[in-house]
């Protein structure tokens, strides 16, 4: 349930796979330092995954949005006419609009738990249902939505014919020199050199039971490249075992993220895809 409460609240699979690992690192922290037994678990992590949520918005720079028009919103917002909406649902709302209608509309929370929750008062979190359904039903939100920049595309190509290939030396280049790599819950690395050395190093080097294959496909309207595996001992068909997500300036590679350890993503775009996936548990 906590994966599927950051998925509503980002409208994005890889921006719940980031706030589900915040969630797990915040609440190991406070697991670890506390003397009572957790109540409620689920709640706690849910509360914990809405107040990380918001912590990240808040960071960020405002985002322009076009106000909708101030008619009411319908009395009653059906639970499903919510639910469709969730990809909307982060462009078109701000953070505590989105996460008071999340928290009302799907999980049926109470006012007064909410507003505890956000930090706010019960005539707050009214506001906020009144105006994030608002936006959700108004015929103009279509003028409101806008995608983030997508990588380049030649550039997602370079990088999946040079790990088909095996061309070490041919990926090494491809990435910035200060790049950024981040296999999600293992490991972080810095610079071209140590990415060189870890996790470029590690799949086509020391990784010996698969054959590697990279296909760039297209999920959402955002290209991504999909790592297919086929074991080497013959012992299983050839399966999407990582999926990569890369960001890109000037032709070069600035971050690159890796989800191998991430089983509900590979799910969720093996699904979408309709292409045989195989998961491999949890990083952290």
């Amino acid at each position: 349930m906590e994966e599927a409460h950051c998925r509503r609240l980002t409208g994005s699979v890889w921006d719940a796979e980031d706030l589900a690992q915040e969630t797990l690192a915040r609440a190991l922290t406070r697991a670890a330092v506390s003397h009572q037994p957790v109540e409620r678990p689920m709640a706690w992590l849910v509360r914990i995954a809405t107040n990380a949520f918001l912590n990240q918005v808040r960071r960020r720079p405002a985002a322009l949005l076009v106000e909708p028009s101030e008619r009411a919103a319908p009395a009653l917002a059906a639970p499903a006419e919510v639910r469709d909406a969730l990809v909307e649902m982060a462009t078109l709302l701000a953070p505590q609009e989105r996460a008071a209608v999340v928290l009302k509309d799907v999980f049926d929370l109470p006012l007064k738990e909410i507003a505890a929750m956000l930090s706010t008062t019960e005539g707050a979190v009214k506001a906020a249902l009144h105006r994030g359904r608002g936006r959700l039903t108004d015929p103009g939100r279509a003028s409101a939505l806008a995608r983030r920049t997508a990588p380049d595309r030649d550039t997602l190509d370079a990088l999946a014919t040079a790990f088909t290939a095996y061309d070490l030396d041919g990926l090494t280049r491809l990435f910035v020199k200060d790049a950024v790599s981040d296999v999600i819950g293992m490991a972080h690395e810095v610079g071209r050199d140590q990415i060189t050395a870890g996790s470029l190093h590690h799949t086509l080097v020391l990784e010996t039971s698969v054959r590697w294959r990279a296909e760039v496909r297209q999920l959402e309207g955002d290209p991504l490249v999909l790592m297919w595996a086929t074991p080497t001992a013959g012992a299983g068909a050839e399966a999407v075992e990582d999926v990569l997500r890369a960001e890109t300036a000037d032709g070069g590679i600035t971050r690159l993220r890796w989800y191998y350890f991430c089983p509900d993503v590979l799910a969720a775009v093996g699904d979408r895809l309709d292409v045989p996936y195989r998961t491999h548990g949890h990083g952290l």
